[in-house]
């Protein structure tokens, strides 16, 4: 940390020298002398600096999650896949007669999808969690005391369905989402800078495609910018890079500004990998042999696939670009977040808002004005379809509610005893290459 980031940090957060020289037990005539470059802080002093503003895994603050998972198990029975595997009582999920992906049967709760086709043990059954079911599942693994780490080593359980055989269990995808959250210090890294790069030949890449998009639409009569995205490699094969300006997307689907986005979620970019096939299946083997971390191992796939570099005037390289070097130190320390959210009515009660709510609020006057009772008369009236059963059923059944009942059991969580370190760089070889 230099002398001017030390004055920067001071006047980002709008504290005095007397303030801050206290927080660090120092004088304020010892860090003035810090500021105007009198004196060199000691590493010990860069360290108390780190701990006091929370600074640890990088400059500019990172969140990692597990953002979709796709599994797929060759058996015919959906009910042992989300008893056994989901750990979730079976018969709080709806289920309909149709499937995605030639499967013809959808078991579902909220964003938890089980999709199965009793005609074809190939493609047996699935798990499907999106985005929002990653979250709802993790209020599952939390009630349980688990992390994803637990969930995939389950899935390695030598019989896991308690049928005495060995079931072909397959990963199919996962994607793994480093969000870059707004930073208080610096200022967050520019997306456009790294598509500039890549077109003036600064980006090394193992990647043989590259696509983009951004553009802005018109709505309402405002032109609204829809965020720059940035692709390396095709949609189509096993490892997939998607950056993108995640403000502007949550912006237009919600239907917000950027300044309300950043207040309400406080996210600026995402980098998003994805893992198909078999290098998910590598991804997890990987990550349970070695011991290291979901997010050490995404890290470490970023920075092998992506080298950025700075150049002269005359478009020379000159050495790795500081702007993108700051973005995978600050991806060092993360910690997978386990951020569990139940089902909720956000959408309707926005829809209710911006469409219903002045015509119920009339109808609610004129019958104060006259005595009468119409609204609350037709409400009552009102018949629930299907789905607004469904999403009711979502929104008041407990976690506890959602687990399968199980007496207890001593802890068997599974230890690594690596003995084979070629089996760790094969792995690494061709996970990583």
């Amino acid at each position: 940390m230099t002398n001017n980031e030390i004055r920067k940090l001071r006047k980002q957060f709008k504290l005095s020298q007397q303030e801050l020289a206290q927080k660090l037990g120092v004088t304020k005539s010892f860090l003035s002398k810090l500021e105007n470059d009198k004196k060199k802080p000691s590493k010990h002093l860069v360290k108390k600096i780190h701990d006091q503003f929370n600074l640890d895994g990088g400059i500019l603050p990172m969140e990692a999650k597990i953002d979709f998972l796709r599994v797929r198990f060759k058996l015919n029975s959906p009910e042992e896949v989300i008893e056994k595997v989901l750990k979730m009582d079976s018969s709080v999920f709806g289920y309909r007669e149709y499937g995605l992906n030639h499967y013809t049967e959808t078991y579902f709760f909220s964003e938890i999808f089980i999709f199965s086709n009793p005609n074809d043990i190939n493609m047996g059954v699935m798990i499907e969690l999106r985005g929002q079911g990653c979250r709802e599942y993790e209020l599952i693994l939390e009630e349980r005391k688990e992390t994803w780490n637990d969930f995939f080593w389950r899935l390695y359980q030598d019989d896991l369905f308690g049928r005495g055989i060995l079931i072909d269990t397959k990963i199919t995808r996962i994607d793994i989402a480093l969000d870059e959250m707004l930073s208080e210090l610096y200022p967050n890294y520019d997306l456009h800078e790294l598509k500039l790069k890549y077109e003036q030949g600064l980006v090394d890449t193992t990647f043989r495609n590259f696509d983009y998009k951004g553009g802005f639409s018109l709505k309402k009569g405002e032109r609204r910018n829809k965020g720059l995205s940035l692709y390396f490699g095709s949609r189509q094969s096993p490892f997939y890079l998607n950056f993108y300006e995640k403000d502007y997307e949550l912006a237009k689907k919600e239907e917000l500004s950027v300044k309300m986005v950043h207040q309400k979620y406080g996210i600026k970019n995402r980098y998003e990998i994805r893992l198909a096939n078999e290098k998910a299946y590598l991804f997890v083997e990987y990550l349970l042999s070695t011991g290291e971390t979901i997010e050490w191992v995404a890290r470490e796939l970023i920075d092998t696939s992506l080298k950025v570099f700075d150049s002269d005037k005359q478009g020379i390289r000159t050495h790795y670009s500081q702007n993108w070097r700051m973005v995978i130190e600050s991806m060092q320390e993360l910690r997978l977040t386990m951020k569990g959210e139940k089902p909720n009515y956000e959408k309707a009660l926005r829809w209710l808002f911006n469409y219903l709510a002045p015509t119920l609020k009339k109808i609610w006057i004129m019958d104060q004005t006259f005595g009468t009772n119409e609204l609350m008369s037709r409400i009552q009236q009102a018949e629930l379809k299907e789905k607004d059963q469904e999403e009711l059923a979502k929104l008041t059944t407990t976690i506890k509610e959602l687990l399968v009942q199980e007496a207890p059991q001593e802890n068997t969580s599974p230890s690594v005893t690596v003995t084979q370190e070629e089996v760790e760089q094969l792995l690494a070889q061709f996970l990583f290459n």
